[in-house]
């Protein structure tokens, strides 16, 4: 199938994607394919909208009927969030947003797919995590994400790596508020009776010896997941494998994620992919 997008008709919806800048974005090239499978008649459409002009764009988009939604990339996801009408759980858990559905009387439902779309890109592996002593490294947008979603996976524990302590706290204390009991705390260096490992942060890009965990007890008994590996392996997907641990990268994340945001763009309920 060709990528290219076919000329655009009167009954033809956007998908508006916003970010500053945005020439990066893969979101267009990622899920029109999937929308012309379909025989929907919807494209996403990149624009750069920068930090200024994110209030006066977004009104313009939510005051057109033939516009489907609006996704976010950097640095709007939380700015977007507060200009939404109404947010899903996990949006209004972390305080942040990347898809944002616009709904026929022009108002405008946010949601975020970060965290619903790393569990569902582990496949048969998510069911490894009810019970399970979880570590997470990185406690920024995505790992809040993750964190959330986690927490209705009815993990055991789960410790939180982070050099930001507010960062950190805020996780901790969202998953605790989730579940209703003391799950999440800070995390150490120590492996040692952890299922599951989870890299939310770019650290994994640069080398295992910078990665902030002691990794000698990486066995292959776990589960390792690094968000940060989407064109190459990083050294811990790799020492991994040779542990002889299951693994899942970025890229799982992105197709998950991906089917999920189509789905949201097409109007499905959130949560439900294309």
């Amino acid at each position: 199938m060709s990528d290219s997008i076919p000329n655009l008709g009167g009954a033809s919806r956007i998908y508006a994607v916003f970010g500053d800048p945005v020439t990066q974005v893969q979101t267009p090239t990622l899920i029109n394919p999937m929308f012309a499978a379909k025989g929907i008649d919807l494209y996403a459409v990149p624009f750069h909208v920068t930090g200024e002009t994110l209030e006066a764009a977004w009104r313009v988009f939510a005051a057109m009927d033939n516009v489907a939604g609006i996704g976010v990339t950097v640095p709007h996801k939380i700015a977007a969030a507060r200009l939404c009408d109404e947010l899903t759980p996990a949006a209004a858990a972390v305080g942040a947003v990347n898809s944002i559905q616009r709904r026929g009387d022009g108002s405008m439902h946010g949601a975020l797919f970060d965290g619903l779309g790393f569990v569902r890109g582990l496949a048969v592996n998510r069911d490894r995590l009810a019970g399970a002593s979880v570590m997470l490294v990185g406690a920024g947008g995505a790992g809040r994400a993750i964190a959330h979603t986690l927490a209705g996976e009815q993990i055991g524990r789960l410790a939180v790596i982070d050099v930001d302590d507010d960062a950190l706290e805020f996780t901790v204390d969202m998953v605790n508020r989730v579940m209703g009991a003391p799950v999440a705390q800070r995390g150490s260096c120590d492996l040692a009776g952890i299922d599951v490992l989870i890299n939310a942060t770019p650290v994994g890009l640069k080398s295992a010896e910078a990665f902030p965990v002691d990794l000698n007890d990486l066995g292959p008994e776990m589960l390792v997941a690094d968000i940060a590996a989407l064109a190459r392996d990083t050294e811990l997907l790799t020492l991994a494998r040779q542990r002889g641990a299951a693994t899942s990268d970025g890229r799982d994340m992105l197709e998950a994620q991906i089917a999920l945001i189509a789905g949201f763009a097409a109007g499905l309920e959130a949560g439900t992919p294309l």
